[in-house]
């Protein structure tokens, strides 16, 4: 993978053919007729790389490998408190 990756797009795999593919996450060699994850770099289908569910179970549990919705939640600006209209119009007095 070239350049940081904001946001994936991901689903389980599994072919039936006998071919290996190396995990971008650990490096590891796999087999295609095992279990594993499709990945999808800001959903550019044509950059597809299959990886390990494990590897990528664990870079998901140390928040490096974010959804698209999950990349868009964390980068909303924060939004105020809501508090309630009363104490807007005059102000937090106590």
């Amino acid at each position: 993978m070239t350049g940081p990756v904001r946001w994936w797009e991901m689903r389980p795999a599994e072919g039936r053919q006998a071919k290996t593919y190396t995990c971008p996450i650990c490096h590891g060699m796999f087999l295609a007729m095992t279990p594993n994850t499709l990945l999808f770099p800001e959903g550019d289908r044509e950059r597809r790389r299959h990886a390990h569910t494990a590897c990528v179970a664990r870079q998901r549990a140390a928040g490096k490998m974010l959804t698209r919705s999950e990349w868009e939640r964390a980068s909303r600006p924060a939004r105020p408190s809501k508090q309630p209209w009363w104490r807007r119009l005059f102000g937090a007095r106590r």
